[in-house]
């Protein structure tokens, strides 16, 4: 679709290894048609400016890759990263995420309805997860969409829209609420891979 790109975000959590990587999509258009290289790149270092803000770090690696929506095969169209290869320190169970969703006018709608996942323990500083989100877990996951020009909705000024894509209906829906619940989520993808194992053989 034209103007509507796929940016990719990923952080490297405790190690390089790939499957280790945070990752989140999210879909940005630009109401005026579509965007040359530089332009992308450009939103490309916007997003990750804002994720360096957002999690009050400067140290680690951020990368972020821009698609195209509809090409086959799909390859970025521009890519900005900083500090590369300095890994993210993370404490705690890295499985462990806060859900940051985010709809048009029709919640209900699965089509009009998208999510990041992020994690507040990353914070600079780092910081103990307890039984449930605390207030300002959820106010630290809010500020991706609601911190005046340092959030998702402001990126690019009046020239772009934050939103999400349903590849099925090849639409664009422009965001225009966004919630957080005191709820952990629990992506496994995120999980190690295992250094050790125990196991048994054992007649019943």
């Amino acid at each position: 679709m034209n103007g509507v790109y796929k940016f990719q975000i990923s952080l490297p959590v405790i190690d390089t290894a790939p499957r280790n990587r945070y990752t989140n999509v999210v879909h940005l258009q630009h109401v005026v048609g579509g965007v040359d290289d530089a332009g992308l790149e450009q939103m490309c270092a916007d997003i990750v400016n804002m994720y360096q803000l957002r999690y009050t770090q400067q140290l680690s690696e951020i990368t972020c890759k821009a698609y195209d929506t509809d090409a086959v095969p799909n390859y970025p169209r521009a890519q900005k990263t900083v500090n590369a290869g300095a890994v993210w320190p993370c404490t705690v169970n890295p499985e462990t995420a806060l859900c940051l969703s985010f709809a048009g006018h029709n919640r209900g709608n699965k089509s009009e309805r998208g999510r990041i996942y992020l994690n507040p323990a990353l914070r600079a500083g780092g910081t103990v997860l307890g039984q449930r989100p605390t207030a300002a877990d959820m106010t630290f996951a809010m500020k991706f969409y609601t911190e005046p020009n340092q959030s998702f909705p402001d990126l690019g000024g009046v020239d772009w829209k934050f939103g999400i894509y349903s590849p099925t209906y090849q639409k664009f829906t422009q965001s225009v609420q966004a919630w957080c619940n005191d709820e952990w989520d629990t992506q496994r993808r995120r999980g190690l891979r295992e250094t050790t194992r125990q196991s048994v053989n054992r007649d019943g």
